[in-house]
């Protein structure tokens, strides 16, 4: 579930700028140099955010509810960012003010730089929001972005002083800003992942039905994370390029970490068909705050197919006397499709305060509202629900709950995508 503190700090930050760009505007400026001076400032502000969210820091994690929602934030303060820079670009007077030094502005490259941080901005974009471009040709281009943000830095900060005042109120907070910015582009780009990096060793695969259990075993330390948190899976050998999230099925506490992947494309398959124990693998993670320990008494657990696995991972962590009352409701196509059926049969009568209830749609069982009205003991309006599956699935009982009078704050969900 997405939460507020991240998206108010995003917007405070915006009403600081405004209010003292407006405060403290030139005498000399019109309203329409105020005007469009200060879409482009809120435009680098925004364009600092997404640079900021991209560090994967756990406190954005903590701000906005995990990691896949900072994703989303990250792309839609993107695209306002475009919006407001091309606002910017075509509305802010073309013609030097009377008195202005027309071949001293002449020496400043602002103009071009602005101009080329718009065209690569525009670029990226397009790719970036393109869900036909291949994830391996996706990730390297979208590196764009960090050349189109020092850009709008060189474009802002050479600016003629007839235009911006650098060094106003609004102009140092946004030097401050591009400071941490440029700081955390070069984070994201060069330290991250050499910082994040946990090597492992791969010990097992194991091709379970349409879907593929990859086992690792630690070359040193292990990774520590929660239940239902996930971590991105990067094979350290050739023809094996770019990193893939995944969640974490094993328990925390176990001596290998397991992950359960779907074959959902080419990457997924060959995973299944060519990867072979004794490779390394480099894990970077965990991220997510998808976690049931804290949510209610009474609990619903809705996972779609390959949704199952941050819940496997709770399941295989739980102990007994556990005080939560659960139902785990599993959607899967056929009984055969349901990947480790019998174990969660098993653990289910284990642990006693968790009861399995599998809906396969070839039986004319279906993950809807009214199938969970026959199947629940209690109103719908009196559990907690976490789900993970299949987009449409959830976004339709997301819809359909909210409709029967179950409270936003009591639905939360893993989002699957990531671009």
């Amino acid at each position: 579930m997405l939460r507020r503190q991240g998206i108010f700090a995003i917007i405070g930050l915006i009403a600081l700028f405004t209010v003292l760009h407006l405060g403290f505007a030139p005498e000399t400026h019109d309203p329409r140099t105020t005007g469009t001076t200060l879409l482009g400032g809120i435009a680098f502000l925004l364009m600092t955010c997404a640079i900021i969210l991209s560090t994967r820091a756990a406190i954005f994690e903590d701000w906005l509810g995990g990691l896949d929602r900072m994703y989303q934030v990250h792309r839609v303060i993107g695209v306002l960012a475009a919006l407001f820079a091309l606002v910017h670009f075509f509305g802010v007077p073309k013609a030097l003010p009377a008195g202005a030094d027309p071949a001293l502005n002449a020496m400043v490259p602002s103009a071009p730089l602005g101009m080329l941080g718009l065209i690569f901005l525009v670029i990226g974009l397009f790719i970036a929001l393109n869900r036909k471009i291949r994830y391996s040709f996706w990730r390297p281009t979208h590196k764009i972005m960090g050349l189109v943000y020092l850009l709008i830095f060189g474009h802002f900060f050479t600016a003629p002083p007839v235009f911006v005042l650098q060094f106003s109120p609004s102009g140092l907070l946004l030097l401050a800003a591009a400071i941490m910015g440029i700081v955390c582009l070069f984070y994201s780009v060069f330290g991250m992942n050499r910082r994040t990096a946990i090597p492992f060793t791969i010990e097992a695969v194991n091709a379970l039905e349409r879907a593929t259990e990859v086992v690792l075993k630690p070359s040193g330390r292990t990774l520590d994370f929660k239940p239902g948190q996930f971590a991105f899976v990067e094979i350290s050998e050739k023809g094996w390029n770019e990193p893939h999230p995944f969640t974490i099925s094993s328990a925390p506490g176990d001596d290998r970490l397991k992950f359960t992947m779907k074959v959902l494309g080419d990457w997924t398959r060959k995973v299944r068909e060519e990867l072979q124990p004794g490779g390394e693998v480099m894990v970077r993670g965990p991220y997510g705050r998808f976690d049931a320990e804290g949510a209610g008494q009474k609990q619903i657990w809705l996972a779609g197919g390959i949704g199952l696995t941050p819940f496997l991972s709770k399941l295989r962590a739980m102990q007994p006397g556990d005080k939560r009352q659960i139902h785990l409701v599993y959607a899967a196509r056929e009984e055969q499709d349901a990947i480790f059926l019998d174990e969660l049969r098993n653990r289910a009568a284990q642990l006693g305060n968790v009861t399995l209830v599998p809906l396969f749609s070839d039986e004319g069982n279906f993950a809807r509202v009214d199938m969970m009205k026959q199947k629940l003991p209690d109103p719908l309006n009196s559990y907690e629900y976490f789900m993970c599956g299949p987009k449409p699935m959830v976004d339709g009982l997301m819809k359909d709950l909210k409709a029967e009078g179950v409270p936003c704050r009591k639905i939360h969900t893993e989002a699957f995508e990531f671009r």
